[in-house]
C-alpha cells in the first residue's frame, strides 16, 4: 500500500520525464521512437489523471484494479425488517442463502475472525444503498468474550448509527460450495 499523495507525485515526475522524452525526439527529428514516447506519455498522463480524481487515500494494484473493473455483484435476494429495540429504531437485512460472500482473516490464535479486507462489505453496501465502512473489525466475541456475539462485526462509528454484521455459512448448489457469508446486517440508530 502506498499513500496516493505518494503515487501522485512519483507518476508526476515520471510524467514530465516522458513529455522531456518526447520534446528530445522530436527535436532529433527521430521518428522510430516517437509511437513509444507518445504512448508512455498517454499512460503517465492517464495515471495522473485517475489518481487525481480518485478517492482512495492508500492505494495498491488491487484497489485500482477493483476501483477501475469493479467485480460484477450478484443479484442477492434479501428481506428487510424494520423494528425497535431497546428504543433504538432498527433496520435489518437478512440474506436468502446463498448470501454474499465474506473475507475473513484469523486472529487470536486461529480463534476469533477479523474483517480486514472491507472492500467486499462496502460492495453489499453499496448494494443495499448504505455508506460504505472506513475500516475492518474484529469479531465482536473477541472484544467482549461472550460466545453470543460469536459470529457478529460491529461498527460504532457507522455513519447511519451502529452497523452490526452477521456471518453465517451458505451454500451455493450450483457449484456445490459452502463459503462465509453475509447472513445479515442491522442498522440501529443512536
Amino acid at each position: 500500500m502506498v499513500s496516493t499523495e505518494t503515487a501522485k507525485t512519483v507518476v508526476l515526475v515520471l510524467f514530465a520525464l516522458s513529455v522531456l522524452w518526447v520534446v528530445i525526439i522530436v527535436v532529433k527529428n527521430d521518428m522510430q521512437t516517437i509511437i513509444r514516447a507518445l504512448v508512455v506519455t498517454a499512460v503517465m498522463g492517464l495515471s495522473l489523471y485517475y489518481l487525481n480524481q480518485t478517492k482512495l487515500e492508500q492505494i495498491s494494484l488491487k484497489d485500482v484494479k477493483e476501483d477501475l473493473f469493479p467485480p460484477k455483484m450478484r443479484d442477492y435476494q434479501f428481506e428487510i425488517r424494520e423494528g425497535f429495540i431497546a428504543g433504538s429504531k432498527t433496520v435489518t437485512y437478512v440474506f436468502d442463502d446463498p448470501g454474499p460472500p465474506l473475507a475473513l482473516s484469523l486472529v487470536g490464535g486461529g480463534k476469533h475472525m477479523f474483517i480486514k479486507d472491507v472492500g467486499p462489505v462496502n460492495r453489499v453496501l453499496a448494494y443495499l444503498n448504505l455508506p460504505p465502512v472506513a475500516e475492518g473489525v474484529q469479531e465482536l466475541a473477541s472484544i467482549t468474550g461472550k460466545s453470543l456475539d460469536t459470529d457478529k462485526y460491529r461498527w460504532d462509528d457507522y455513519e447511519r448509527g451502529i452497523l452490526i454484521l452477521e456471518r453465517g455459512i451458505c451454500h451455493d448448489m450450483t457449484s456445490a460450495q459452502s463459503f462465509t457469508c453475509i447472513a445479515r446486517i442491522t442498522i440501529r440508530s443512536r
